[in-house]
C-alpha cells in the first residue's frame, strides 16, 4: 500500500524509498519475532502471544491479503505472515491448556475460543476496511487505489496496525503480570517485536507525515499520538517486568516455566 502514490513536487524525492525502507525493516523484524516466538514456545511449552492480539493479527492479515492490498509483494508478505501466526495458533492449541489450569473449561476449548475471537475480527475488520473503501475515506489528491484517487488505504493501514499494536503491546504486558514468568518469550523477541514497531510503524508514518504533511495530517492526531506513545510504554514496562520475573521463575523439567514460589501440577488435568 502507498506505492501507487504520485506525491506534488514539494515532497522529498526519497519520500517513496525512505519509507519503503522503514517499512521493510519492521516488517523483517516482525517476521524473526514471530518465527522465534514460535520456536520458544515449542520449546517452553506454551503459547507466546495472547489469544486476543493473536486473532486481532490473523485476522488482518487475511483482511489485508484478499480484501485490501492489490501489490503482489504486499500479498506474498501477508501469506507468509499468516503461515507464521499458524504456527502461534498451534502452540495455542497444543501447550495453552497449562497456561488455563485454574480455568479447565477454558482449558478444553482454546482452540475454539480462539477461532471464534478470529472469526470476530475478521468480521470486524472487514466491516471497517469496506465502509473506508467504499466511502473513498481519506481521499486525497495524489493517492490512488486500484487506479484512480480514492480511498487512502495507507492511512487505512495505519489505524488499524495502530489498533493491532495496542491490543498486542497492552495484551502482552498482562500476560507477563498474570504468568509471573517468561515463557514463550526473551530478550530477543522483546527486542524485534519492539524495534519492528519503532520502525514500521511510528518511524515509517513520522516519515510520511515529515515529508508530506498534507497528505499524513492523521498521524499528528492527538488520539493518534496518545495510541502511539502508550504501546511504547506498555511495551517498556513488558521489558522492566521481563527482567524482573527471569530472577525468580523456575524452569520444571520439561521446560516449562513457572512463577517462583508456585506449586504447579506436573500434568494438565
Amino acid at each position: 500500500m502507498g506505492l501507487n502514490e504520485v506525491p506534488p513536487p514539494h515532497v522529498s524525492p526519497y519520500y517513496t524509498t525512505i519509507g519503503v525502507s522503514l517499512l521493510g525493516v519492521g516488517g523483517v523484524l516482525y517476521t524473526l519475532t514471530y518465527y522465534l516466538m514460535t520456536r520458544q514456545s515449542l520449546r517452553e511449552r506454551t503459547y507466546a502471544m495472547p489469544l486476543l492480539p493473536l486473532a486481532f493479527n490473523f485476522a488482518w492479515e487475511a483482511i489485508m491479503l484478499f480484501y485490501v492490498s492489490e501489490e503482489l509483494h504486499e500479498q506474498a508478505i501477508f501469506t507468509l505472515w499468516i503461515l507464521l501466526d499458524a504456527g502461534l495458533v498451534y502452540t495455542v492449541v497444543k501447550y495453552g491448556a497449562y497456561e488455563w489450569t485454574h480455568a479447565p473449561v477454558l482449558a478444553r476449548n482454546l482452540g475454539k475460543i480462539l477461532a471464534a475471537m478470529i472469526a470476530w475480527w475478521g468480521w470486524a475488520l472487514y466491516a471497517v476496511c469496506a465502509w473506508w473503501l467504499r466511502n473513498d475515506v481519506g481521499k486525497k489528491a495524489g493517492i490512488f487505489y486500484q487506479g484512480v484517487e480514492g480511498p487512502d488505504v495507507v492511512e487505512l493501514g495505519f489505524w488499524t496496525a495502530l489498533v493491532a499494536q495496542i491490543v498486542l503491546s497492552c495484551a502482552s504486558l498482562a500476560q507477563i503480570l498474570v504468568r509471573g514468568n517468561s515463557g514463550g518469550t526473551s530478550y530477543t523477541i522483546w527486542s524485534c517485536r519492539f524495534v519492528g514497531s519503532l520502525f514500521g510503524l511510528n518511524g515509517n508514518y513520522l516519515w510520511l507525515w515529515w515529508a508530506w504533511p498534507e497528505a499524513h495530517e492523521y498521524f499528528v492526531n492527538p488520539f493518534a499520538i496518545c495510541l502511539l506513545i502508550t504501546w511504547v510504554v506498555a511495551d517498556l514496562a513488558y521489558l522492566f517486568v521481563l527482567v524482573e520475573v527471569k530472577k525468580t521463575e523456575v524452569v520444571l523439567e520439561d521446560g516449562r516455566k513457572v512463577r517462583g514460589g508456585m506449586t504447579y501440577a506436573a500434568k494438565v488435568a
